[in-house]
């Protein structure tokens, strides 16, 4: 390692916190990407990690690497016991893909691989014990090692050891329950479609694999209602996940393991706490999983940073950050705002509610224009997505 201090150190090489280390890294800079273990790829029975994630294509591009993916053309938005269903197709705004479904633990291994080798870039393995800011750098305490940096970018996750150290207020919402993950091979082959399903409890979603009758599942329910599910053997988990989906992509032949976890909706009160601490994905914000919108929003955060950091000396210097802050914060708390609307509706039960859902779901299946407006704006690439 060159004298003096980094001009960034990352703390967590998730798809966020690797992708931020690799694009600062590519623009020049001098970054250490910290994290407790190598990230490593994992295969459950059916041959994928029961944890995926669906990204826009911008964000899916801006990783920088190649991995294998899984291209969603189509979606199929319905509702339990309901009779209107939507439905969107990449085609309609001329998209290859309206989305890019990666197993998290082969593109986080992939993202650590290419950091390793990328000049100017080095890699840590060790818990963050310490944190503490001079005139001039973050000191930051990794195992028995101490790194320097100009500035110190926080992706260590919605428990973020960093976030803690740094006293940042964390204000947040966590009465979502929970979601079961998992992986299961269908009779019939998903044609390059995400099905989500809205039931009374929580939504459900079916996403693609590469696979042609494989899909990845995500199942947010009741906190109860989750860890029975997840504690079923796999025949009664497929009996009640085939009730679930209506039989959608036909009779459900296997399931791999199923990874269950707690579900909230935070956002830290200040995404700059400090002149030289920067916080972004999960330990800035976490979102409900039922637009699969998280990932993404870590990811635009970490592409957003290259605008800022761009000419600038001194990567930490005094108010560099703040309107970054300020406007990924907006866009955070517009997803928060909209994951909240979409459950408050779904979660109205009774005939009027189901009625009313009904008629506004065909409607807008019947206005191509809407349809439009609304995959561009999933997509990130939208005229309010652009504008936060």
């Amino acid at each position: 390692m060159a004298d003096g201090p980094y001009d960034a150190i990352v703390v967590g090489a998730g798809l966020v916190g690797a992708t931020a280390a690799l694009a600062l890294g590519r623009a020049g800079r001098r970054v250490a990407l910290v994290d407790r273990r190598r990230p490593a790829a994992t295969r459950g029975r059916l041959g994928f990690d029961v944890r995926t994630v669906a990204l826009t294509p911008a964000c899916f591009e801006f990783l920088g690497v190649d991995v294998p993916d899984a291209r969603v053309r189509r979606m199929r938005v319905w509702e339990e016991e309901g009779t209107g269903y939507i439905e969107f197709d990449s085609a309609a705004v001329g998209c290859d893909a309206l989305a890019h479904v990666v197993e998290v633990g082969a593109t986080s291994a992939a993202l650590w691989q290419e950091a390793e080798a990328l000049d100017g870039l080095d890699v840590h393995c060790g818990a963050v014990s310490g944190l503490s800011e001079g005139a001039a750098a973050m000191q930051v305490s990794v195992g028995d090692a101490t790194l320097f940096g100009r500035l110190v970018i926080a992706a260590d996750g919605a428990e973020s050891e960093v976030r803690r150290l740094a006293g940042a207020e964390v204000l947040g919402r966590g009465d979502f329950d929970a979601a079961l993950a998992t992986v299961v091979r269908t009779e019939r082959a998903h044609g390059d479609t995400a099905l989500q399903r809205f039931g009374r409890h929580g939504p459900l979603a079916f996403l693609p694999l590469p696979d042609a009758r494989c899909s990845a599942v995500i199942w947010s329910q009741d906190r109860a209602v989750t860890e029975r599910l997840g504690a079923l053997d796999d025949a009664a988990f497929l009996a009640a996940l085939d009730t679930a989906s209506e039989g959608v992509l036909g009779p459900l032949e296997a399931v791999d393991r199923r990874y269950t976890f707690a579900l909230a909706q935070r956002l830290v009160r200040d995404f700059n706490p400090r002149p030289r601490l920067l916080l972004v994905g999960d330990a800035a914000h976490t979102v409900h999983p039922l637009a699969g919108q998280g990932v993404n929003l870590g990811i635009e955060d970490a592409a957003r940073l290259l605008d800022v950091a761009e000419g600038a000396t001194d990567l930490g210097r005094p108010n560099l950050w703040r309107g970054f802050a300020r406007r990924r914060r907006a866009r955070a708390e517009a997803m928060v705002a909209l994951m909240t609307a979409l459950r408050s509706a779904y979660g109205y039960g009774g005939p009027v509610g189901r009625w009313l859902r009904n008629v506004g779901v065909r409607g807008l299946d019947a206005t191509p224009a809407a349809k439009r407006w609304l995959i561009r704006e999933a997509m990130g690439d939208g005229v309010v997505a652009r504008a936060l």
